[in-house]
């Protein structure tokens, strides 16, 4: 089972398996946003569809619910070797829209939009964070174009029927595992 966690709670250790070359690869899987604020909910959506798939038996994936504290997904991708961060990103793109930036040591490769997280942007806490903790060479943020951010336990219908895509894109990301076929969304 992977390392679901709180952020906020004792830190978790990281277990890693082997890939067929050898290398062990960690992974943590963040979701950020507020899930009574609509459409800000999608990262905790697509997250609670990893947890409920294959990706509950992998050991060397953690997977956190950040909300809205940008060191809280700091400290969750601490010690991986790579992270990839869910969210809702307004750019003006119609909504339902999957954005995709990668952080790639210790800089965004081409413009980000803001991502505000309450207390710190995140790409400011990114810089930030490479002093106080271990952060991955490698950081995918992938996010949703919202329709609607205010207070809501649900999600707009375009963001509802772009989180199987989210689900599938993440898991294109995740490293392979020796001897286990890839397995559908059935969530």
């Amino acid at each position: 089972m992977p390392a679901t966690r709180d952020p906020q709670s004792d830190r978790t250790d990281r277990t890693a398996i082997a890939q067929g070359d050898g290398e062990a690869t960690s992974v943590a899987v963040i979701a950020v946003g507020n899930p009574i604020m609509g459409d800000d909910g999608v990262g905790a959506r697509v997250l609670e569809r990893l947890e409920a798939g294959p990706e509950a038996d992998r050991p060397d994936l953690t997977l956190a619910n950040a909300a809205t504290t940008a060191f809280f997904a700091l400290e969750a991708m601490s010690g991986c070797d790579r992270a990839i961060v869910l969210d809702a990103i307004a750019t003006g793109a119609a909504p339902g829209t999957v954005h995709q930036y990668r952080y790639v040591d210790g800089a965004f490769a081409g413009e980000i939009p803001e991502m505000t997280m309450h207390d710190f942007s995140f790409a400011e806490a990114l810089q930030a964070g490479r002093e106080a903790y271990d952060l991955p060479g490698e950081v995918l943020i992938l996010g949703v174009e919202p329709k609607r951010i205010e207070m809501s336990m649900t999600l707009s219908e375009p963001i509802e029927q772009a989180v199987p895509a989210l689900v599938a894109r993440v898991r294109e990301e995740l490293p392979d595992r020796p001897n286990h076929p890839p397995q559908a969304d059935n969530a």
